[in-house]
């Protein structure tokens, strides 16, 4: 990070901590920066987005955080070889990739659900509308 970069990143904090609702600011970035930033806007215009420190290796708590599931889901997941993991003496440790090819892999499944539930719902409430008749009774007559 060059010092122009660095630079850039105090304008926003400072226009961060002195705004409380849209930010304006210009910045000078280095390329990389700028891709990584227009990755992230389109990420988080597109299902959402999360920003968490890079690393090679997680540890089961941390991993269950990010995924939003508890540590002893977490650990069923990894004995059924869902999700791979590295043993460190007794501890386990998931790596990155694992985490981010399980979510990938998990919001793929959960689209499809909704895809296959809107199908259905469409198809059912024009079935059941057409087939099913109501009749008043009047106590007495049953």
């Amino acid at each position: 990070m060059d010092g122009q970069e660095e630079d850039s990143i105090d304008v926003l904090r400072r226009a961060l901590r002195e705004a409380s609702g849209h930010v304006q600011v210009t910045l000078t970035l280095s390329r990389r920066s700028a891709e990584n930033i227009l990755r992230l806007l389109e990420a988080e215009h597109g299902s959402g987005a999360v920003v968490v420190p890079v690393k090679e290796q997680y540890t089961t708590t941390e991993a269950s955080n990010l995924l939003g599931v508890s540590r002893a889901t977490l650990m069923k997941l990894i004995e059924s070889g869902s999700i791979e993991a590295v043993k460190v003496g007794t501890h386990h440790r998931i790596p990155a990739d694992e985490l981010v090819a399980f979510q990938r892999a998990r919001q793929v499944s959960q689209e499809r659900a909704a895809e296959l539930l809107t199908e259905f719902s469409s198809r059912s409430a024009a079935g059941f509308h057409s087939n099913v008749t109501f009749r008043a009774s009047v106590q007495g007559e049953e």
